[in-house]
C-alpha cells in the first residue's frame, strides 16, 4: 500500500496549490514561533481559507509546539484546521483537551524516546520525527527505522517524518509502511525554508509511485 502524502511547512498559496495538484492529501501549517516556516495569523488566515475552498478535500495540519490550548484552538477555528499536530512536550491530558483530531509526534533519537508512545496511542495518529538538540522538527535528518521497526506494529496511524526526500522515501515506506509521509525540507528550494522546489516534489511522487 502506498501511503498518502503530507508537505509540511507551507508558506504561500502558490506552493499550497502545487502540492495538492501534484498528489498531496495534507499540508501543514507551522505555528512554532521559533520556526523559519512560522505563519502568523495576519498572514495565514485568509490562505487557509482559500485553500479549502480551492481545494474542499485537502487536510490542513496545524504544526503546535507548546502552545496555549485557548490559542490552538483559536487558530483552528480561524484557518479551518483539519488536524491538530503537537511537537513539543505535550501531555496526553493536553493533547485530549480538543475535538479535533490529535496527531502527536515523538523526536526519536536512541530507544528511549519511546518510553511514552504507548500514552499516546489512542490519538488519531503518531508522528515519528528526527530528534534535534535546537529544532522541533524540519531539521532534514533522519534517524534510525531499525529503531521502529519493533514496534510498528503497535502504532495504529504512523505519520513518518525526518529527513524524507525524493532519494530514500522508498526506501522509508518498504521499511516501515507508515499510513502517511511527512516532507517538509525535503522539497525545499535549498537555503530558502520557505519555498517549496517543484521539481523535487515531482520526485518525491514519482519515486513513490515507481518503486514504493
Amino acid at each position: 500500500m502506498t501511503p498518502v502524502v503530507k508537505i509540511c511547512g507551507i508558506t504561500n498559496l502558490a506552493d499550497a496549490r502545487f502540492a495538492l495538484e501534484a498528489g498531496a492529501e495534507y499540508l501543514g501549517l507551522n505555528f512554532f514561533a521559533d520556526s523559519p516556516r512560522f505563519l502568523n495569523l495576519e498572514t495565514v488566515a485568509a490562505e487557509a481559507v482559500e485553500i479549502k475552498n480551492t481545494f474542499p478535500a485537502c487536510k490542513l495540519v496545524g504544526v503546535f509546539v507548546n502552545e496555549e490550548i485557548e490559542n490552538v484552538k483559536r487558530l483552528a477555528e480561524i484557518c479551518e484546521l483539519d488536524i491538530l499536530q503537537f511537537h513539543g512536550d505535550e501531555s496526553p491530558k493536553y493533547c485530549e483537551q480538543f475535538e479535533l483530531p490529535v496527531w502527536k509526534a515523538f523526536r526519536v533519537k536512541d530507544a528511549s524516546s519511546l518510553e511514552d508512545l504507548e500514552q499516546f496511542l489512542h490519538l488519531s495518529g503518531i508522528v515519528l520525527d528526527a530528534w534535534n538538540r535546537s529544532a522541533f522538527g524540519g531539521t532534514g535528518q533522519t534517524f534510525s527505522w531499525k529503531l521502529i521497526q519493533k514496534i510498528r506494529n503497535q502504532i495504529p496511524f504512523l505519520i513518518l517524518s525526518g529527513g524524507l526526500k525524493p532519494e530514500n522515501v522508498a526506501e522509508a515506506i518498504k521499511t516501515l509502511q507508515p499510513n502517511v509521509i511527512d516532507v517538509c525540507s525535503g522539497v525545499e528550494v535549498a537555503g530558502n525554508p520557505r519555498k517549496k522546489d517543484q521539481a523535487k516534489i515531482r520526485e518525491l511522487f514519482d519515486a513513490m509511485h515507481t518503486k514504493g
